[in-house]
């Protein structure tokens, strides 16, 4: 089997993990509803998922090291399917949560760990499509997978989307086992020593990269649906229409990402998905003042921020060749925290002022992320790393 068949089978686990991820927003006040729990509370189910994904995947990734990669696939993959079942017959909203933090620590470490076996099984030539193609699952999972969980839960209530996850999750384990070749962990580092490979300080500009391009993103996702119809007008109807849109976009800039990252290389990749993503939010405010200008700008924003996430976790396998996956588990971490970050800035903004400066703030973030890409670039380093990074 080829090696980018492979990929594709990751691809749909990561599919699956992105469901799992994001399918309690598209149900959450049936879920209070029926765990009789404050909607507020019941979106912590979101915050207990995210947690357990940034805290607990760099930690499993570490202990686990040296695991056979197709192994550690197959067992984080069942512990999903057990955290989905769980959610399925949980009596009680602690239990509920429990099932998340389990969700979000197995889809955590499954995400790394396929991330960096796409990078592996792939040719240097290709590892940026690799990854690509890995990210797509995730985008595939919004367009798709949340809608479709949606309607499963007002047909047959919330209970039932866990349940149809848990059973089609069964399907990558099946191809994982049967077609992936069985690959080598890397030596087994101790967490300190590979805590201290990442104060490299090009892997922490890296690292604040990430951050703020995500807090910049989240910022004013998070409040797009009131950010578009107060400045344009849209109905529920059309912003719907408009995110779907979106998500198709963000799914051609994972493959546009992936591809310009093999052909034209991590740094032009970065900057012109950095810079695009910057110039449409601080625009995004006159753009949205018409209907169809507001549905371009969304559309392009979104292929803008996931052309960034291929080239920049090639650029970290790149920068900490033998403890990728320690660093990419970091970089989905602070890709969590930028999400937090972002929902928390935006709201301040929100309560304080309108939606209209959403869109000039994360883009300020944006661009200081796009500073600190020339600074990591422009900073010392080796020959060798110059040579790979640059193309």
């Amino acid at each position: 089997m080829s090696c980018y068949t492979v990929v594709y089978l990751l691809a749909l686990g990561e599919f699956m993990v992105g469901t799992a991820e994001s399918i309690v927003t598209g149900i959450i006040d049936m879920i209070a509803k029926d765990t009789q729990v404050p909607l507020s509370l019941a979106g912590q189910l979101v915050t207990g998922f995210s947690l357990a994904f940034a805290f607990g995947s760099p930690l499993v990734i570490a202990f686990t090291a040296s695991m056979e990669r197709k192994k550690l696939l197959i067992t984080v993959l069942l512990l999903f399917i057990a955290g989905n079942l769980l959610a399925f017959i949980s009596p009680s909203f602690s239990v509920l949560m429990t099932s998340r933090i389990l969700l979000g620590l197995s889809g955590g470490v499954y995400t790394v760990v396929a991330l960096a076996v796409a990078a592996n099984l792939a040719p240097p030539e290709k590892k940026g499509s690799s990854i690509g193609i890995i990210l797509m699952g995730f985008s595939i999972s919004l367009v798709l997978g949340v809608p479709a969980g949606t309607i499963a839960g007002e047909l047959w209530g919330w209970r039932s989307v866990f349940a149809i996850i848990a059973a089609l999750s069964i399907i990558p384990v099946l191809c994982i086992s049967l077609y992936l070749p069985k690959l080598s962990g890397q030596k087994a580092i101790p967490l300190r020593t590979q805590l201290a490979s990442l104060k490299n300080n090009r892997i922490i500009t890296a690292l604040l990269v990430s951050f703020l391009f995500v807090t910049g993103y989240s910022t004013v996702y998070t409040y797009i649906t009131p950010l578009l119809q107060t400045t344009s007008g849209m109905s529920t109807a059309v912003v719907s229409t408009t995110l779907l849109l979106a998500g198709v976009a963000s799914t051609a800039g994972s493959r546009i990402g992936g591809f310009s990252t093999d052909k034209r290389g991590i740094r032009p990749t970065l900057y012109i998905s950095l810079f695009l993503h910057a110039a449409i939010l601080i625009i995004l405010p006159f753009m949205a003042q018409l209907i169809f200008g507001a549905m371009l700008a969304v559309m392009v924003w979104m292929c803008a921020v996931q052309m960034t996430v291929p080239a920049q976790q090639y650029y970290l396998i790149t920068l900490s060749p033998q403890s990728s996956e320690i660093a990419l588990s970091v970089n989905t971490s602070i890709f969590q925290f930028g999400l937090a970050a972002g929902a928390g800035m935006g709201g301040l903004i929100v309560n304080h002022y309108s939606v209209a400066p959403l869109g000039w703030v994360g883009g300020a973030s944006v661009l200081i992320s796009l500073f600190l890409v020339w600074l990591s670039f422009s900073s010392e380093g080796s020959a060798t790393s110059t040579t790979v990074i640059s193309k």
